[in-house]
């Protein structure tokens, strides 16, 4: 990998993330009879009456809005997306293992709405989170937004030359709360040590990088949501994951 960072083209196919549309469709309507009670055909993730109505949503009924948000991350359709799709053989490529050695560490739906600064977080990194693998290179990070995303809605910052970072350039800013999650932040001396770069990704595009790298998520400015999958992959058959090195410890 010559850069920081691998884009895959078409990761998801067309039918899986119609399917997809679908499918949250359903689930709002089953949580909010009247998000489309006048039966439109909503062409996809970018049309503006299906954007305007769920972020109506979201500033009338905030506890229905994280319900169907909470939701949709156990639903069978998006769990099942990246085997449909064999996300799988590409992680086992980037990482350079075979498939059976691989361990997932779930996928995430992310919706995030125009000018919402609560839910935009600060530089980390993902490995400081799970602490499955020490070794940056022994974990993938999969990015895929289901629009394009550029500067201007939110699209991921990252600092190429961080991506083979320990966890040790991370500390604990906040500890989890009744209203607050956890919050792990890179150091700020070990952030200024590279420049910020904005990845401009395609709809279905998968960026690809090392668990260790500096990122996060930009701000959304623009009138519409940014809908994105994000999964993980890790080798569970290296002696710095997580079980394996523990068990050392206990030696």
């Amino acid at each position: 990998m010559k850069n920081s960072y691998l884009k895959i083209d078409n990761a998801i196919s067309v039918n899986s993330s119609k399917k997809l549309f679908k499918y949250f469709i359903r689930l709002i309507n089953f949580y909010e009879p009247n998000f489309n009670r006048n039966k439109i055909k909503f062409s996809g993730w970018e049309d503006e009456e299906f954007n305007n109505k769920l972020i109506d949503l979201r500033k009338k009924d905030k506890k229905k809005f994280s319900s169907i948000y909470d939701t949709m991350k156990l639903s069978n359709v998006l769990n099942y997306l990246p085997y449909e799709n064999k996300l799988q053989k590409i992680a086992s490529k980037f990482l350079d293992i075979n498939e059976d050695k691989l361990g997932v560490r779930g996928i995430q739906f992310r919706i995030d709405v125009p000018n919402d600064k609560r839910n935009v977080y600060g530089w980390h990194q993902d490995n400081a989170y799970d602490n499955f693998n020490i070794n940056s290179k022994n974990g993938v990070i999969f990015w895929i937004p289901l629009i394009n995303t550029n500067k201007k809605n939110g699209t991921l910052i990252v600092k190429p030359g961080s991506e083979f970072s320990n966890s040790n350039c991370s500390y604990v800013k906040s500890k989890t709360s009744k209203f607050k999650s956890q919050q792990i932040l890179v150091k700020k001396k070990f952030l200024e040590k590279y420049k910020d770069k904005h990845v401009s990704v395609k709809r279905r595009q998968a960026l690809l990088t090392y668990s260790g790298i500096f990122h996060k998520s930009g701000e959304n400015i623009s009138n519409k949501i940014r809908f994105t999958i994000i999964m993980r992959y890790n080798n569970i058959f290296s002696k710095d994951f997580m079980y394996y090195r523990n068990l050392k410890k206990q030696i």
